[in-house]
């Protein structure tokens, strides 16, 4: 089935969780849909979720060959969204308790690795604007926390990565979003969290109304959570 140009969407680690949320709802909408994910099974289940899938891609994004698989279907298909998804959790140790291993992957899954691919599909997003680079972030890149140290630097780097491309990126009709959830529903030992059908519809709400709310926070925790003072988005 050919899809229309302008309405196709590459979402990295699309093949459960939120990726796969976004993925649908978008699909829901028209959009053609690359998938992505580093689990063959998971690619296939969640092909079979998602109803306009383009094509499928298998692959660590910290690896060449994948960065330059996800540009080449991004080219073919005329991608006009990007979502960058794919990230590692937090580990939540002191800082002197964390490995070099460990420091090296969180800034390479969660900032190097998107920071690239942004990079390499930005002119394809900008041949086929108007578009869009939605960065999932986390309440973390706007709130400091406790053994949070590694985890927010690469988060409050991609928000500042976000901020700063936006302003070259609306020249080229491009728009720019830095997405903030808290908690999302995602392992079944979660007593609270956000659904992530919920944080699908509330980022494609933004996108599909235009909206100019390029920092979006979606928070959903209970008050109890909830930090007395919040910082500046």
């Amino acid at each position: 089935m050919m899809q229309d140009i302008n309405k196709n969407i590459l979402v990295t680690a699309s093949s459960k969780g939120l990726g796969l949320a976004i993925a649908q709802k978008f699909s829901e909408n028209g959009y053609g849909v690359i998938i992505h994910g580093r689990n063959t099974e998971k690619i296939e289940l969640a092909r079979r979720k998602v109803d306009n899938v383009i094509c499928t891609i298998k692959g660590d994004l910290r690896d060449q060959d994948t960065i330059e698989q996800l540009t080449r279907s991004s080219d073919l298909h005329n991608i006009c969204v990007l979502v960058n998804n794919a990230a590692i959790p937090c580990y939540g140790q002191p800082l002197q308790e964390m490995t070099e291993e460990q420091i090296n992957l969180s800034l390479s899954v969660n900032l190097i690795s998107p920071i690239i691919l942004t990079n390499k599909i930005y002119p394809i997003i900008s041949r086929n604007s108007p578009g869009a680079i939605i960065n999932i972030n986390s309440i973390v890149g706007i709130e400091p926390k406790m053994l949070r140290s590694i985890h927010s630097a690469t988060k409050w780097g991609l928000r500042g990565f976000s901020q700063s491309l936006r302003l070259e990126a609306s020249e080229n009709n491009i728009r720019v979003f830095n997405v903030y959830p808290t908690r999302i529903k995602t392992v079944s030992e979660y007593t609270y969290g956000l659904e992530p059908s919920f944080v699908a519809s509330k980022i494609y709400e933004e996108y599909e109304t235009n909206s100019y709310n390029y920092e979006l926070v979606i928070d959903g925790r209970p008050e109890e959570f909830k930090p007395k003072e919040t910082c500046d988005v």
